[in-house]
């Protein structure tokens, strides 16, 4: 591209820049360009064009919008009411009155706190299968019951159990540890083992 067709190229566009607008309004006229294709900021340009030249009045499309008040609902205003409020009597607190816990008697902590012997601990586990609190095994499944005494679990102290079962997987026949999760003589969940997720 040589430095003639730059030039060329800057005098066509300024003179297509000078001449449009007065080209396009022509050739709307004479139907050559259709109306629609027009934008609707051209179409506003060109009205506010027209209008000047006819008189500087504007139409009710360009006037700006004057909010009237009506005139039948008149704002009521409120004048400012000072209230005298009495004084109360002076108030003299009482003091509160002793709510101290009661002593806990030795038979009260033994019904709170359920302790249990193995041999009873497994009998509260096996009697927890037995009745369906957990449905990923059954009582004849059980390999072996195990108790691993007092753990922190999810916030919570329980006395723990560990039954390993027999159960078929993908991978054939394996050996899957549960845990019980007792407080007060029963068994309150059951959890996987090795997540600590509860089970079904």
């Amino acid at each position: 591209m040589n430095l003639a067709s730059v030039l060329l190229c800057l005098i066509f566009a300024a003179m297509g820049y000078v001449m449009h607008p007065m080209l396009l309004s022509a050739l709307v006229d004479s139907k050559v360009v259709a109306e629609s294709s027009l934008s609707d900021i051209y179409k506003q340009e060109q009205e506010k064009a027209l209008i000047k030249s006819e008189g500087n009045i504007e139409p009710e499309s360009v006037k700006p919008e004057v909010k009237r008040e009506t005139e039948s609902s008149p704002v009521q205003v409120k004048p400012l009411v000072t209230e005298k409020h009495e004084e109360p009597a002076s108030v003299i607190p009482t003091p509160a009155p002793n709510l101290a816990p009661a002593p806990v008697t030795a038979t009260e902590q033994s019904q709170a706190e359920v302790k249990l012997d193995d041999e009873a601990f497994i009998k509260v586990l096996q009697n927890s299968v037995k009745a369906g609190d957990v449905t990923e095994f059954k009582f004849d499944q059980v390999l072996g019951w195990k108790r691993l005494g007092e753990q922190l679990i999810d916030g919570g102290t329980y006395d723990v159990g560990l039954v390993v079962y027999s159960a078929e997987t993908i991978f054939g026949m394996q050996k899957i540890q549960a845990k019980a999760l007792v407080k007060d003589g029963r068994v309150v969940k059951w959890l996987w083992a090795t997540t600590n997720i509860q089970m079904r």
